[in-house]
């Protein structure tokens, strides 16, 4: 029955995989290899003819079910992308902005025809969950997939697959219809005012992101220096939470000797309580399925284990929702779940446990084993993955632990039980802890490269299958070892090369741009538009390629707001010098910032001259030349990219002008004789 329901829940999402990813190349080749090898594991274990069918009939039925849901759900909503239509739909989530700003996650009809789930952004209009929100006029598209954030993936994920743009008459009638959940949604936020009023900012942000998982308010370079320490996944409810808090119930009530049926329901109570707080994320419903098997297996006298209970909370939720395939959460949370609760004890069964030094060993392998399982998923879905990882979980997460208890019995019993100080103590310390770790080159790893992601992917299919076939830890230790070897040699090799070019990379969105030149090395930040979110396309782009020194930043237009912006995103990286462009002010507000005057400047890089002259920029070397500008013609012998909105002839543009309104974020690599390459991000 354990195979079973292991095959079943492997071969369900394999198929889910394969309907959703079927047109990626690499994905064919990778699923292909799965494939190959699960029947060379079947053949080992000695699967029959009723097995294998099985497995086809579960990953047949996957297909089928992501097709069906395709047909019926998908594309009909997809089908008004960029036409105009009408809306009324009921508020299923609700957030508040500031500036009197509002989104909700509506749930309704298009045209009053097609059911659909949508986003909409608009002006405060004083609606909550359950309300009915009307939108008279307006024109869909898909949730945008920019490279600061795929919004259409997140989204999808959810079965949300519109976006509201362009409303009009837009009304909300009060119903209040989920009354419960309103008073939940109240509740919560309610705590986390409470939470940071008693901590602080950062701190209670911290506790925040332990106990309910909300991660919206809090500072950017905070979530930074947590997740290159390793301990992020605190910020996510999911199993971690969901042990912790059943593990200390569970010993009250034995110790208040609860009969073992009333302890279950209690226990189901707790679990609902800490979904819904949590806004019901996919991975905390993962975490709260697998405890209801293992507690529910204990008393109903069944046998089950870590393994069989992942595969059969995998397989629920996969049933329900099709399109879990495509949450980081849920694939995370997964993962992590699997070292820990499957990889870790079976490496670490032999292994001594007769004194301190023998446990902490034990400890460190098993965080080692969770970190592997989850590092190929944290390169693909975030920028940076941590090295340290096992050591600062078997440190910080005993204490994230303590203060998460200390923030769950503060929401239990409505703040009757004020230990809040306790938590402060704990946070506080973590947090100078992650803020000291982060500035440190060796604690974390990114890498921008497609061709070591697949590579990395494969590896961990031979891993998986490898150690399936042949059950030897020496063996799966050295193909471990090989696939990080290879990793971070290839992540070396990509470095070095980067670093004997010289690359233009144009970021932003909409009307503004930026500009990070790597000039062999030397890295100069150019900020055009001076637009408040620009930075953190510079941020995103240093992080993912591993830069943390940029010796120049150049800025044009609404240079002191500007330099705020930037010293706040490049905490982390070192920064040299500071121009801007104009003239300075008779009150020096920022000493930092050299002004060179209204008439423009040149800096000399490695190899390039860079001129910043009327908000366009200009880098000439011996390979050629590359101009930037909002607005203009293509300059002669130059290859010249315009941001901002693009004229209608754009389409017969000369091969020597890009228009970034037809797709941002693009690099641009110097080769010898003044020709380029385009790479896009």
């Amino acid at each position: 029955m354990k195979r079973k329901m292991i095959g079943a829940a492997a071969a369900y999402m394999a198929g889910l995989f394969f309907a959703s990813f079927f047109s990626n190349i690499p994905f064919l080749v990778i699923l292909s290899l799965i494939l190959a090898a699960a029947l060379l594991v079947g053949r080992k274990y000695g699967f029959k003819t009723g097995d294998y069918l099985m497995l086809s009939v579960f990953f047949v039925s996957a297909v089928s079910v992501f097709s069906i849901c395709t047909a019926v759900r998908y594309k009909p909503v997809v089908e008004m992308v960029g036409k105009e239509g009408c809306f009324r739909g009921e508020v299923v989530e609700a957030y508040r902005y500031s500036g009197s700003n509002s989104s909700y996650i509506l749930r309704g009809r298009i045209n009053d025809e097609i059911s659909a789930k949508i986003s909409f952004y608009g002006g405060e209009l004083e609606a909550d969950t359950g309300d009915i929100i009307t939108i008279g006029s307006c024109i869909f598209s898909k949730p945008s997939k920019d490279y600061l954030f795929d919004s259409e993936s997140y989204y999808k994920s959810d079965g949300i697959f519109l976006t509201v743009t362009y409303a009009e008459d837009v009304t909300a009638q009060p119903f209040r219809t989920h009354k419960l959940r309103e008073h939940i949604r109240r509740y919560r936020e309610k705590n986390i005012s409470d939470f940071r009023v008693a901590l602080g900012g950062d701190s209670g942000d911290l506790l925040a992101g332990m106990v309910f998982g909300e991660k919206r308010g809090m500072d950017d370079n905070v979530r930074t220096a947590v997740y290159r320490c390793g301990i992020g996944h605190i910020l996510a409810v999911s199993g971690l939470h969901v042990s912790v808090a059943v593990l200390v119930l569970m010993l009250i009530l034995k110790r208040c000797r609860v009969n073992k049926y009333i302890s279950f329901a209690v226990m189901e109570v707790l679990l609902l309580f800490l979904t819904a707080m949590a806004n019901y994320p996919v991975s905390a419903i993962r975490a709260a399925v697998m405890m209801n098997f293992l507690y529910g297996a204990k008393l109903f006298r069944r046998q089950n284990d870590t393994f069989n209970s992942l595969a059969g909370a995998v397989l629920l939720i996969c049933l329900v929702s099709p399109y879990s395939v495509y949450d980081e959460g849920f694939l995370m949370s997964v993962a992590g779940t699997f070292g820990i609760g499957v990889a870790a004890p079976c490496m670490t069964k032999d292994m001594p446990r007769d004194s301190f030094l023998h446990r902490a060993a034990v400890s460190f392998v098993t965080m080692l084993c969770t970190t592997l399982c989850v590092f190929p998923l944290s390169l693909l879905y975030f920028d940076e993955t941590s090295l340290i990882s096992p050591l600062s979980n078997m440190i910080l997460v005993p204490l994230c632990s303590v203060s998460m208890i200390v923030g769950l019995i503060y929401a239990l019993t409505g703040g009757a039980l004020d230990l809040l100080f306790v938590s402060k103590l704990i946070n506080d310390l973590i947090l100078r802890i992650s803020d000291s770790l982060a500035r440190l080159r060796i604690t974390h790893f990114s890498t921008d490269s497609r061709t070591l992601m697949t590579g990395l992917i494969i590896c961990s299919v031979i891993v998986f299958f490898g150690f399936a076939l042949f059950r030897s830890r020496r063996a799966t230790a050295v193909t471990v070892s090989a696939a990080v070897i290879f990793m971070f040699t290839g992540a070396a090799v990509q470095r070095m090369v980067r670093n004997d070019h010289v690359i233009v990379a144009v970021l932003g969105k909409g009307n503004n741009a930026a500009v990070v030149v790597n000039d062999k090395g030397t890295v100069t930040v150019a900020d055009l538009s001076g637009h408040y979110r620009s930075s953190a396309y510079v941020r995103k782009y240093l992080a993912r390629n591993s830069i943390e020194t940029v010796d120049t930043v150049l800025l044009s237009n609404r240079s002191e707001s500007a330099f705020a912006s930037y010293v706040k995103a490049l905490e982390y990286t070192k920064t040299g010098k500071w121009y801007a462009e104009g003239a300075e002010s008779r009150i020096k507000t920022v000493p930092q910032l050299t002004y060179l005057g209204e008439d423009g400047f040149t800096v000399e890089s490695s190899s390039c001259d860079i001129t910043l002259s009327g908000g366009a920029l200009n880098i000439k070397c011996d390979d050629g030349e590359v101009v930037i500008e909002k607005g203009g013609d293509a300059v002669t012998g130059a290859l010249t990219v315009i941001y901002g909105k693009a004229p209608q002839d754009a389409d017969e543009a000369p091969d020597n002008v890009i228009y970034t309104e037809k797709g941002n974020n693009f690099e641009i690599w110097f080769s010898a004789e003044g020709s380029f390459e385009i790479r896009r991000l």
